[in-house]
C-alpha cells in the first residue's frame, strides 16, 4: 500500500500538471477581466471629453456664422435708405444752407387786486397789461453759421400788453412806435464773444439777474425804479463773452432812447447831424459776473446822458426834473451775488442810483435779499424784501413779495402771489408795476394780490 505502481505516480503527476495548468488560465482570465473593468472607465471618460471640445467648437462656428448672417442682414437693411439718400436732388444742401429760425413767446397774464389807492385809499381788482411773473412777448430768433464756430444772429421780439393786446414798448411818441420794441439787432457769434447792433438791453439786466430772483415781477425791484424793466438802448453796439465760469460785457449807445421807452423818462434820441451838442443822449453799460457750482457774484454799471427831451424821476411821488443837458448823468451801479444751499438758492444785492445835473444831485440806495426753494417737481416758492433810501428826497420805503409756482404742464405754471409796501411819511412808491395811477398817498401802506397763468413756448 505504501508504494505505488510506476502508473499511478504517472497518472498522479499528469493530473498535477493539468491543475496547476487551469490554475495559471484562470488567473489570467481573472486579470485580463481586471485590467478590462478599469480601462472601460477610463476611455469612457476620454470619449466624453472629445464630444465636449467638439461641441465647443461647433458652437464657436455657430456663433461666427450668426454674426455674419446679422452684418448681412444689416447691409441688406441700410440698402434702401442709401439708394434713396443718393436719388435726392441737390436741393437738399441748399436747405443745409438755410438759417436756423426759432419762434419763441410768453404768455403772462392774471387778475390782480391793489388795495388802498390815492387818497380815497379805494381798492381796484383789474387784468394788469404789462407783466404778472415776465412781460408776455413774441420773438424770432436767428442763427446761420458761415464758418466753424462763426455765426450770424439775430432777434426780433415784440412786446405787447396781454390785457388788451397793444405794444409793450411803442413808447410815448406816436411818430416812433416800435413794432420791435424789446429787442430788434443782428450780429456775429464768435469763440471770442458775440457783436451785436440795433436795439439791446443794458447790460445792467443780467449783471442784476445774479442777485435778485424776482426779476421783472409785478411787485418787485421795479417798483422802485422803473428804469430796470425797461433798460434798453436804441442806436447801441454791444459785446458779450462767457469764458468758462466768467461771463463780461459792454454795450454803447449813441442815442438811447427815440420813443420814451422808460416812464416819465421823456425821449432822448441823439445822432442829430443839426446840433452843437453831439454828446446828448449818449449812454454805456458794462458787466462782469462769475458763476460756479454753488456760487456767484456779478457787478453791473450803467450810465446814460441828458439831452433834449429828456427827464429824471425817482418814482417815489417826487416831481420829475429836468436832465436835458449832456454834462447830466444818471448812474446805476449794482453789486450782487447767490449762494446754493442744497435746493434753495439765495441772493443779495444793492443797487445804488446817482442823478447829478445842473440843478441839482439825488442819490438812493437800494438793499434786497431774494430766495428760491423747489418744494418738489411741481411746487416751487420764492420771495424778496426790498429797502430804498433816499435821503436827498426824504422818501424811502420797504417792499415784501411771496409767490408760488404750480406745474400744469411743460412750460405751463399757474401762479399766486402777494406783496406789501411800506412808504415813509413823504413817499408814495406804488406796490404795482403794472401801469400808473394806483401809487397810495404819501406815508401810505398798500397790498397787492395776483392770481394767473404763464406760458412759456
Amino acid at each position: 500500500m505504501k508504494m505505488m505502481s510506476a502508473q499511478s505516480r504517472a497518472q498522479s503527476r499528469a493530473g498535477g500538471r493539468r491543475t496547476g495548468g487551469c490554475g495559471r488560465l484562470m488567473v489570467s482570465v481573472l486579470s485580463g477581466a481586471i485590467a478590462i473593468a478599469f480601462a472601460v472607465p477610463a476611455q469612457a471618460a476620454s470619449d466624453i471629453e472629445l464630444l465636449r471640445e467638439e461641441l465647443a467648437q461647433q458652437r464657436k462656428m455657430l456663433a461666427q456664422q450668426q454674426k455674419t448672417i446679422e452684418a448681412l442682414e444689416q447691409r441688406l437693411e441700410r440698402q434702401p435708405a442709401a439708394q434713396a439718400e443718393a436719388g435726392k436732388p441737390p436741393a437738399t444742401a441748399a436747405a443745409a444752407d438755410k438759417p436756423l429760425l426759432t419762434v419763441y413767446g410768453i404768455l403772462d397774464g392774471g387778475v390782480e387786486h391793489i388795495t388802498n389807492i390815492g387818497a380815497s385809499g379805494k381798492s381796484l381788482t383789474r387784468v394788469p397789461g404789462i407783466t404778472g411773473t415776465l412781460p408776455s412777448r413774441l420773438g424770432f430768433r436767428v442763427n446761420k453759421e458761415f464758418k466753424p464756430g462763426y455765426s450770424g444772429i439775430g432777434t426780433l421780439e415784440i412786446g405787447f400788453n396781454l390785457d388788451d393786446g397793444t405794444q409793450g414798448q411803442s413808447g410815448s411818441s406816436s411818430t416812433a412806435d416800435r413794432v420791435f420794441g424789446r429787442q430788434a439787432f443782428v450780429g456775429v457769434q464768435t469763440p471770442y464773444g458775440a457783436l451785436t447792433f440795433g436795439r439791446q438791453y443794458s447790460m445792467l439786466l443780467p449783471a442784476m439777474a445774479a442777485s435778485d430772483f424776482m426779476g421783472p415781477n409785478i411787485y418787485a425791484l421795479g417798483s422802485f425804479d422803473a428804469y430796470l424793466p425797461n433798460a434798453r438802448y436804441d442806436n447801441s453796439v454791444a459785446w458779450q463773452g462767457k469764458f468758462d465760469k466768467l461771463s463780461l460785457g459792454v454795450a454803447y449807445s449813441f442815442g438811447r432812447d427815440t420813443s420814451g421807452g422808460a416812464p416819465a423818462s421823456g425821449t432822448c434820441a441823439g445822432e442829430q447831424a443839426n446840433i452843437t451838442d453831439t454828446q446828448e443822449c449818449k449812454a454805456w453799460s458794462m458787466m462782469a459776473r462769475y458763476d460756479a457750482a454753488s456760487f456767484g457774484a456779478a457787478l453791473g454799471v450803467d450810465q446814460v446822458k441828458g439831452g433834449t427831451g429828456a427827464t429824471a424821476f425817482f418814482f417815489n411821488g417826487a416831481a420829475p426834473f429836468a436832465f436835458s443837458d449832456s454834462s447830466d448823468t444818471d448812474r446805476r451801479v449794482s453789486l450782487g451775488g447767490y449762494v446754493k444751499l442744497g435746493a434753495a438758492k439765495l441772493g443779495l444785492g444793492w443797487l445804488r442810483r446817482e442823478v447829478s445835473t445842473d440843478a441839482l444831485d439825488v442819490e438812493s440806495n437800494t438793499y434786497y435779499l431774494s430766495a428760491s426753494y423747489p418744494i418738489n417737481d411741481l411746487l416751487s416758492v420764492d420771495g424778496a424784501i426790498y429797502r430804498i433810501g433816499n435821503d436827498d428826497q426824504d422818501r424811502d420805503a420797504t417792499l415784501a413779495v411771496v409767490r408760488g409756482f404750480y406745474k400744469l404742464d411743460k412750460g405751463l405754471d399757474a401762479y399766486a402771489q402777494i406783496g406789501r409796501i411800506h412808504n415813509s411819511s413823504n413817499a408814495s412808491y406804488a406796490l404795482s408795476g403794472a401801469g400808473g395811477g394806483t401809487a397810495p398817498k404819501a406815508g401810505g401802506s398798500q397790498s397787492g394780490y395776483m392770481l394767473g397763468l404763464r406760458y412759456i413756448f
